[in-house]
């Protein structure tokens, strides 16, 4: 068994999951790095390695049948000995196939990918290493939920996918609790994306844009969300489950645009004291 301990993270080739397996392998987890294809993944393996960090890359479609995701666990458990934590990042909207539309107009086909891929895909991810997780008393979940489970215009299928990841999430950390598992999820906001560019190279960071979209003022960065993953994948966190932690610079706080919050602010101001 390694001494060292293991993360098994989805969707790792770029933006949150290449900044979570740099951050989970920073503060000290051998990291398995998984994505749809290998070749997504490889080059983050590499740089971890590298560094002299621990990693190995995997392919993992988490859209496949449950036994073959299983068996890559299954294959992670007889290399490493343990599972300590799950980051299921692996996710995305219709958008992935050009359809973003409102609801009247969208597919059942497309419905149906969505939540396969998101909701589907972390359910059997979950149902994987809790094979693990329960006998050893010990796990972490982590699953990528998003802003979106607050509702979405054109995006119903995806709002919905992610308001199930929730649910599923504070469910499940109802019935694990008590053989040490904590079960949270993680709601970015707007996050700037962050992939190898053409010539392989992994940048360290993608750029902070101004928007109106949030009280701060500016999108969210990968590492955003990657630090906040690394602080419930860590002991500080050991009373911390069922929660929903929002890295959305306060956009869920209420109006956001300029012209609003000006107004707002005045109206505010006018209040007597």
């Amino acid at each position: 068994m390694f001494e060292q301990r293991v993360a098994l993270v989805t969707g790792a080739g770029g933006g949150i999951g290449l900044a979570t397996c740099r951050t989970l392998a920073r503060d000290g987890f051998y990291v398995v790095v998984t994505d749809i294809t290998l070749e997504r993944v490889k080059s983050v393996a590499d740089e971890l390695n590298d560094a002299g960090m621990g990693a190995m890359p995997l392919q993992l479609d988490v859209m496949s049948h449950a036994s073959e995701i299983a068996a890559v666990v299954d294959g992670v458990f007889a290399h490493t000995g343990r599972i300590d934590v799950l980051v299921n990042n692996a996710g995305g909207s219709a958008a992935l196939l050009g359809k973003i539309t409102d609801f009247c107009e969208a597919e059942e086909a497309t419905w149906e990918w969505v939540l396969r891929l998101n909701l589907g895909g972390t359910m059997r991810c979950v149902h994987a290493v809790l094979k693990y997780m329960l006998p050893a008393r010990y796990g972490r979940i982590i699953n990528l939920a998003s802003i979106a489970a607050n509702g979405l215009p054109s995006r119903a299928d995806y709002s919905a996918a992610k308001a199930g990841i929730v649910g599923f999430s504070k469910a499940l950390a109802m019935e694990v609790g008590h053989a040490g598992i904590t079960v949270n999820c993680v709601s970015p906001g707007l996050i700037g994306r962050m992939r190898p560019d053409s010539s392989g190279r992994l940048p360290q960071e993608c750029a902070v844009r101004p928007t109106d979209g949030n009280w701060l003022g500016h999108t969210g960065v990968p590492m955003d969300v990657a630090e906040t993953i690394a602080f419930l994948a860590s002991e500080a966190a050991a009373y911390i489950t069922g929660v929903d932690i929002l890295v959305d610079g306060g956009r869920m706080l209420g109006p956001t645009s300029q012209m609003e919050r000006q107004e707002l602010y005045h109206k505010n101001a006018e209040v007597p004291k």
